[in-house]
């Protein structure tokens, strides 16, 4: 028992505590989690530099939508590559 890290002895007591519960069901679970691992290994990380007149105004409407930043650039990029977004004459 001695040779169980930190990490797992922390685990050990909490198991030991019974802070644990089993899933129903267990293959449901396993691929709830299967797809949670494929759609990050689908997806690939961009970083953008903005203005900081871009970026506070992205700030401002994704508080105004309740999402991050991220999620509303995922969003926008995404109907902008799809022909879902179009630029308006001016």
């Amino acid at each position: 028992m001695n040779s169980l890290s930190p990490e797992e002895k922390e685990l050990l007591a909490s198991v030991e505590k019974e802070e644990w519960e089993s899933v129903e069901d267990i293959s449901q679970e396993i691929k709830r989690y299967q797809n949670y691992a494929r759609h990050q290994i689908n997806q690939q990380k961009v970083e953008l530099t903005l203005s900081l007149e871009d970026s506070q105004k992205m700030q401002k409407l994704s508080q105004q939508l309740g999402k991050s930043i991220t999620n509303l650039s995922q969003e926008i990029l995404h109907k902008y590559l799809h022909g879902e977004l179009i630029e308006r004459e001016q």
